[in-house]
């Protein structure tokens, strides 16, 4: 397969200078961890601005990147105002109204809040939830694309070696390897869209053109996505609320004040960061109008493709470069996080004898590497990233959310049997859910997803996209908990 550019030898050089250079450096900071609280959440020291470069560019992995800008691409501006704007404010609900309590209490990981709250078997399916959102399989699935795209190569071989190299750094430095690459990665971020989006729209013709010859259905704050959808985009955000690679951030702080600060400077970056994706996606969508993509460019690819044709040769190595940094400020914090999960919420608590920081510390780099490999089996399963990003967001947040928000909040409600009731509803009606329409439906290449149709006696037509699950789950999980704190007759006491 061939890529759609020759790359010079100053972008080869770029780019593979890049990768060596953040597998030195991970060897290099794996020497500073002295104990578990050093690797998996670098000594709870990490300042503002350290902070402010992970926080924004774990969420910014090529997943998000890709991911946002295949909806804008198809359906415009809503890409901005219905998916990403709405995430924002439950990012501003974290950073006044969790992080502080998070940060004050001392946890280590998510689960460990379900383990306090509820008891060891919530803690449980809260660890098996938070492992399975944070398998990197929306990484893995950026990196095919970019290696596709960009290199010419198969998907799942760009995977396996580009999403190597942020493994071998994470196994090594943990979450020093992870915030210091983070900050690095951050500036490569802001320098590619800094480059990206006058390039692109100049390619068109500018925001002028595109007002002027695309659909007005384009411009509107919606568009045209069924109502329902509109719903699970905004729904699919309450996953940050829960997001365990935030968590993680909010107990490695320095304090509760600097992990206020970031996430409330990080809402500024994320939003213009957003809108630069859309843009540069309705550029695309202008270029395959005028002939310089293909009209059948796959809504995953445009952004990616428009971007690197328009940029002159020496910095078409420097966008990928960004678009990599990306994807690897992603990957190793979604790894780290499910790594800990196996060692620290699965296998810690369950152990016949006390496990000593080493062993920690070992069973984390085991739990690494299970992770990266799991994830890349998921990752190709799969046809478009923004399903992928909405199943991994409901498992998490149909298993956890319910239980946490009501247990911080709501100290009295804190019972055993409605924690665990509310998970095991949770994540079990995800998993029924997207298991019988994935069975009984039909994949629409339409719309990129598998759709039930239900047709009642009287010729009513009920469509249930896949996506649709939350609007279930959530529910369940709800009316779970207060069926279990109506049935916990106990004290409540662990």
């Amino acid at each position: 397969m061939n890529s759609l550019i020759t790359l010079s030898s100053v972008d080869i050089a770029i780019i593979v200078g890049y990768i060596g250079a953040v597998i030195v450096l991970g060897v290099w900071l794996s020497r500073r961890h002295k104990n578990f609280d050093d690797y998996f959440l670098a000594g709870r020291v990490l300042t503002a601005p350290i902070l402010v470069c992970t926080l924004v560019s774990t969420y910014y992995g090529i997943d998000v990147l890709l991911g946002d800008s295949e909806l804008a691409y198809e359906e415009g501006i809503v890409g901005f105002f219905g998916y990403s704007m709405p995430i924002y404010l439950f990012y501003l609900m974290a950073a006044l109204l969790l992080a502080k309590r998070l940060k004050n209490q001392g946890f280590t990981s998510l689960p460990e809040i379900l383990m306090r709250y509820y008891g060891p078997k919530a803690q449980m399916l809260g660890a098996i939830a938070s492992f399975l959102y944070s398998l990197p399989a929306l990484s893995l699935f950026g990196f095919g694309l970019v290696a596709h795209v960009v290199l010419g190569w198969e998907p799942m071989v760009g995977a396996a070696i580009l999403g190597g190299a942020a493994l071998v750094y994470t196994i090594l430095g943990g979450l020093w390897a992870v915030a210091i690459t983070d900050a690095i990665q951050f500036f490569m971020m802001c320098i590619t869209l800094a480059v990206a989006v006058p390039l692109a729209l100049g390619k068109v013709g500018g925001y002028e053109w595109l007002e002027a010859n695309l659909d007005p259905g384009y411009f509107q704050f919606f568009g045209d996505l069924p109502i329902w959808l509109v719903l699970i985009y905004v729904m699919t955000g309450l996953s940050v609320l829960v997001e365990p690679a935030f968590y993680q951030r909010i107990f490695s702080a320095k304090s509760a004040k600097s992990v206020r600060n970031a996430m409330l400077f990080g809402i500024v970056l994320w939003g213009s960061y957003d809108w630069a994706v859309t843009a540069i996606a309705m550029a695309a969508k202008g270029a395959a109008l005028q002939g310089i993509l293909p009209m059948d460019v796959h809504p995953n690819e445009a952004l990616l493709r428009v971007a690197v044709l328009s940029l002159p040769t020496g910095l078409v190595g420097l966008f990928i470069v960004g678009v990599l940094a990306a994807e690897m400020s992603t990957v190793d914090s979604y790894c780290l996080v499910a790594g800990s999960n196996l060692s620290y919420d699965i296998y810690k608590p369950r152990a016949r004898k006390n496990v000593t920081d080493e062993q920690l510390i070992k069973m984390t780099r085991i739990g690494i590497v299970i992770s990266w490999v799991l994830g890349y089996i998921v990752a190709f399963y799969f046809d478009r990233m923004l399903a992928l990003w909405v199943f991994l967001s409901t498992l998490l947040t149909s298993t956890v959310l319910v239980p946490i928000l009501l247990g911080i909040f709501c100290p009295d409600w804190r019972k055993p049997l409605a924690g665990l009731m509310s998970a095991v509803t949770g994540l079990v009606s995800a998993i029924l859910f997207y298991g019988i329409v994935e069975w009984f439906g039909t994949f629409s290449e339409e719309n990129g997803t598998t759709i039930l149709t239900i047709i009642t006696e009287s010729g009513i037509r009920y469509d249930i996209w896949q996506e649709y699950a939350m609007l279930f789950t959530l529910p369940l999980s709800l009316t779970g908990f207060f069926v279990g704190l109506l049935l916990d007759r106990g004290s409540g006491k662990l």
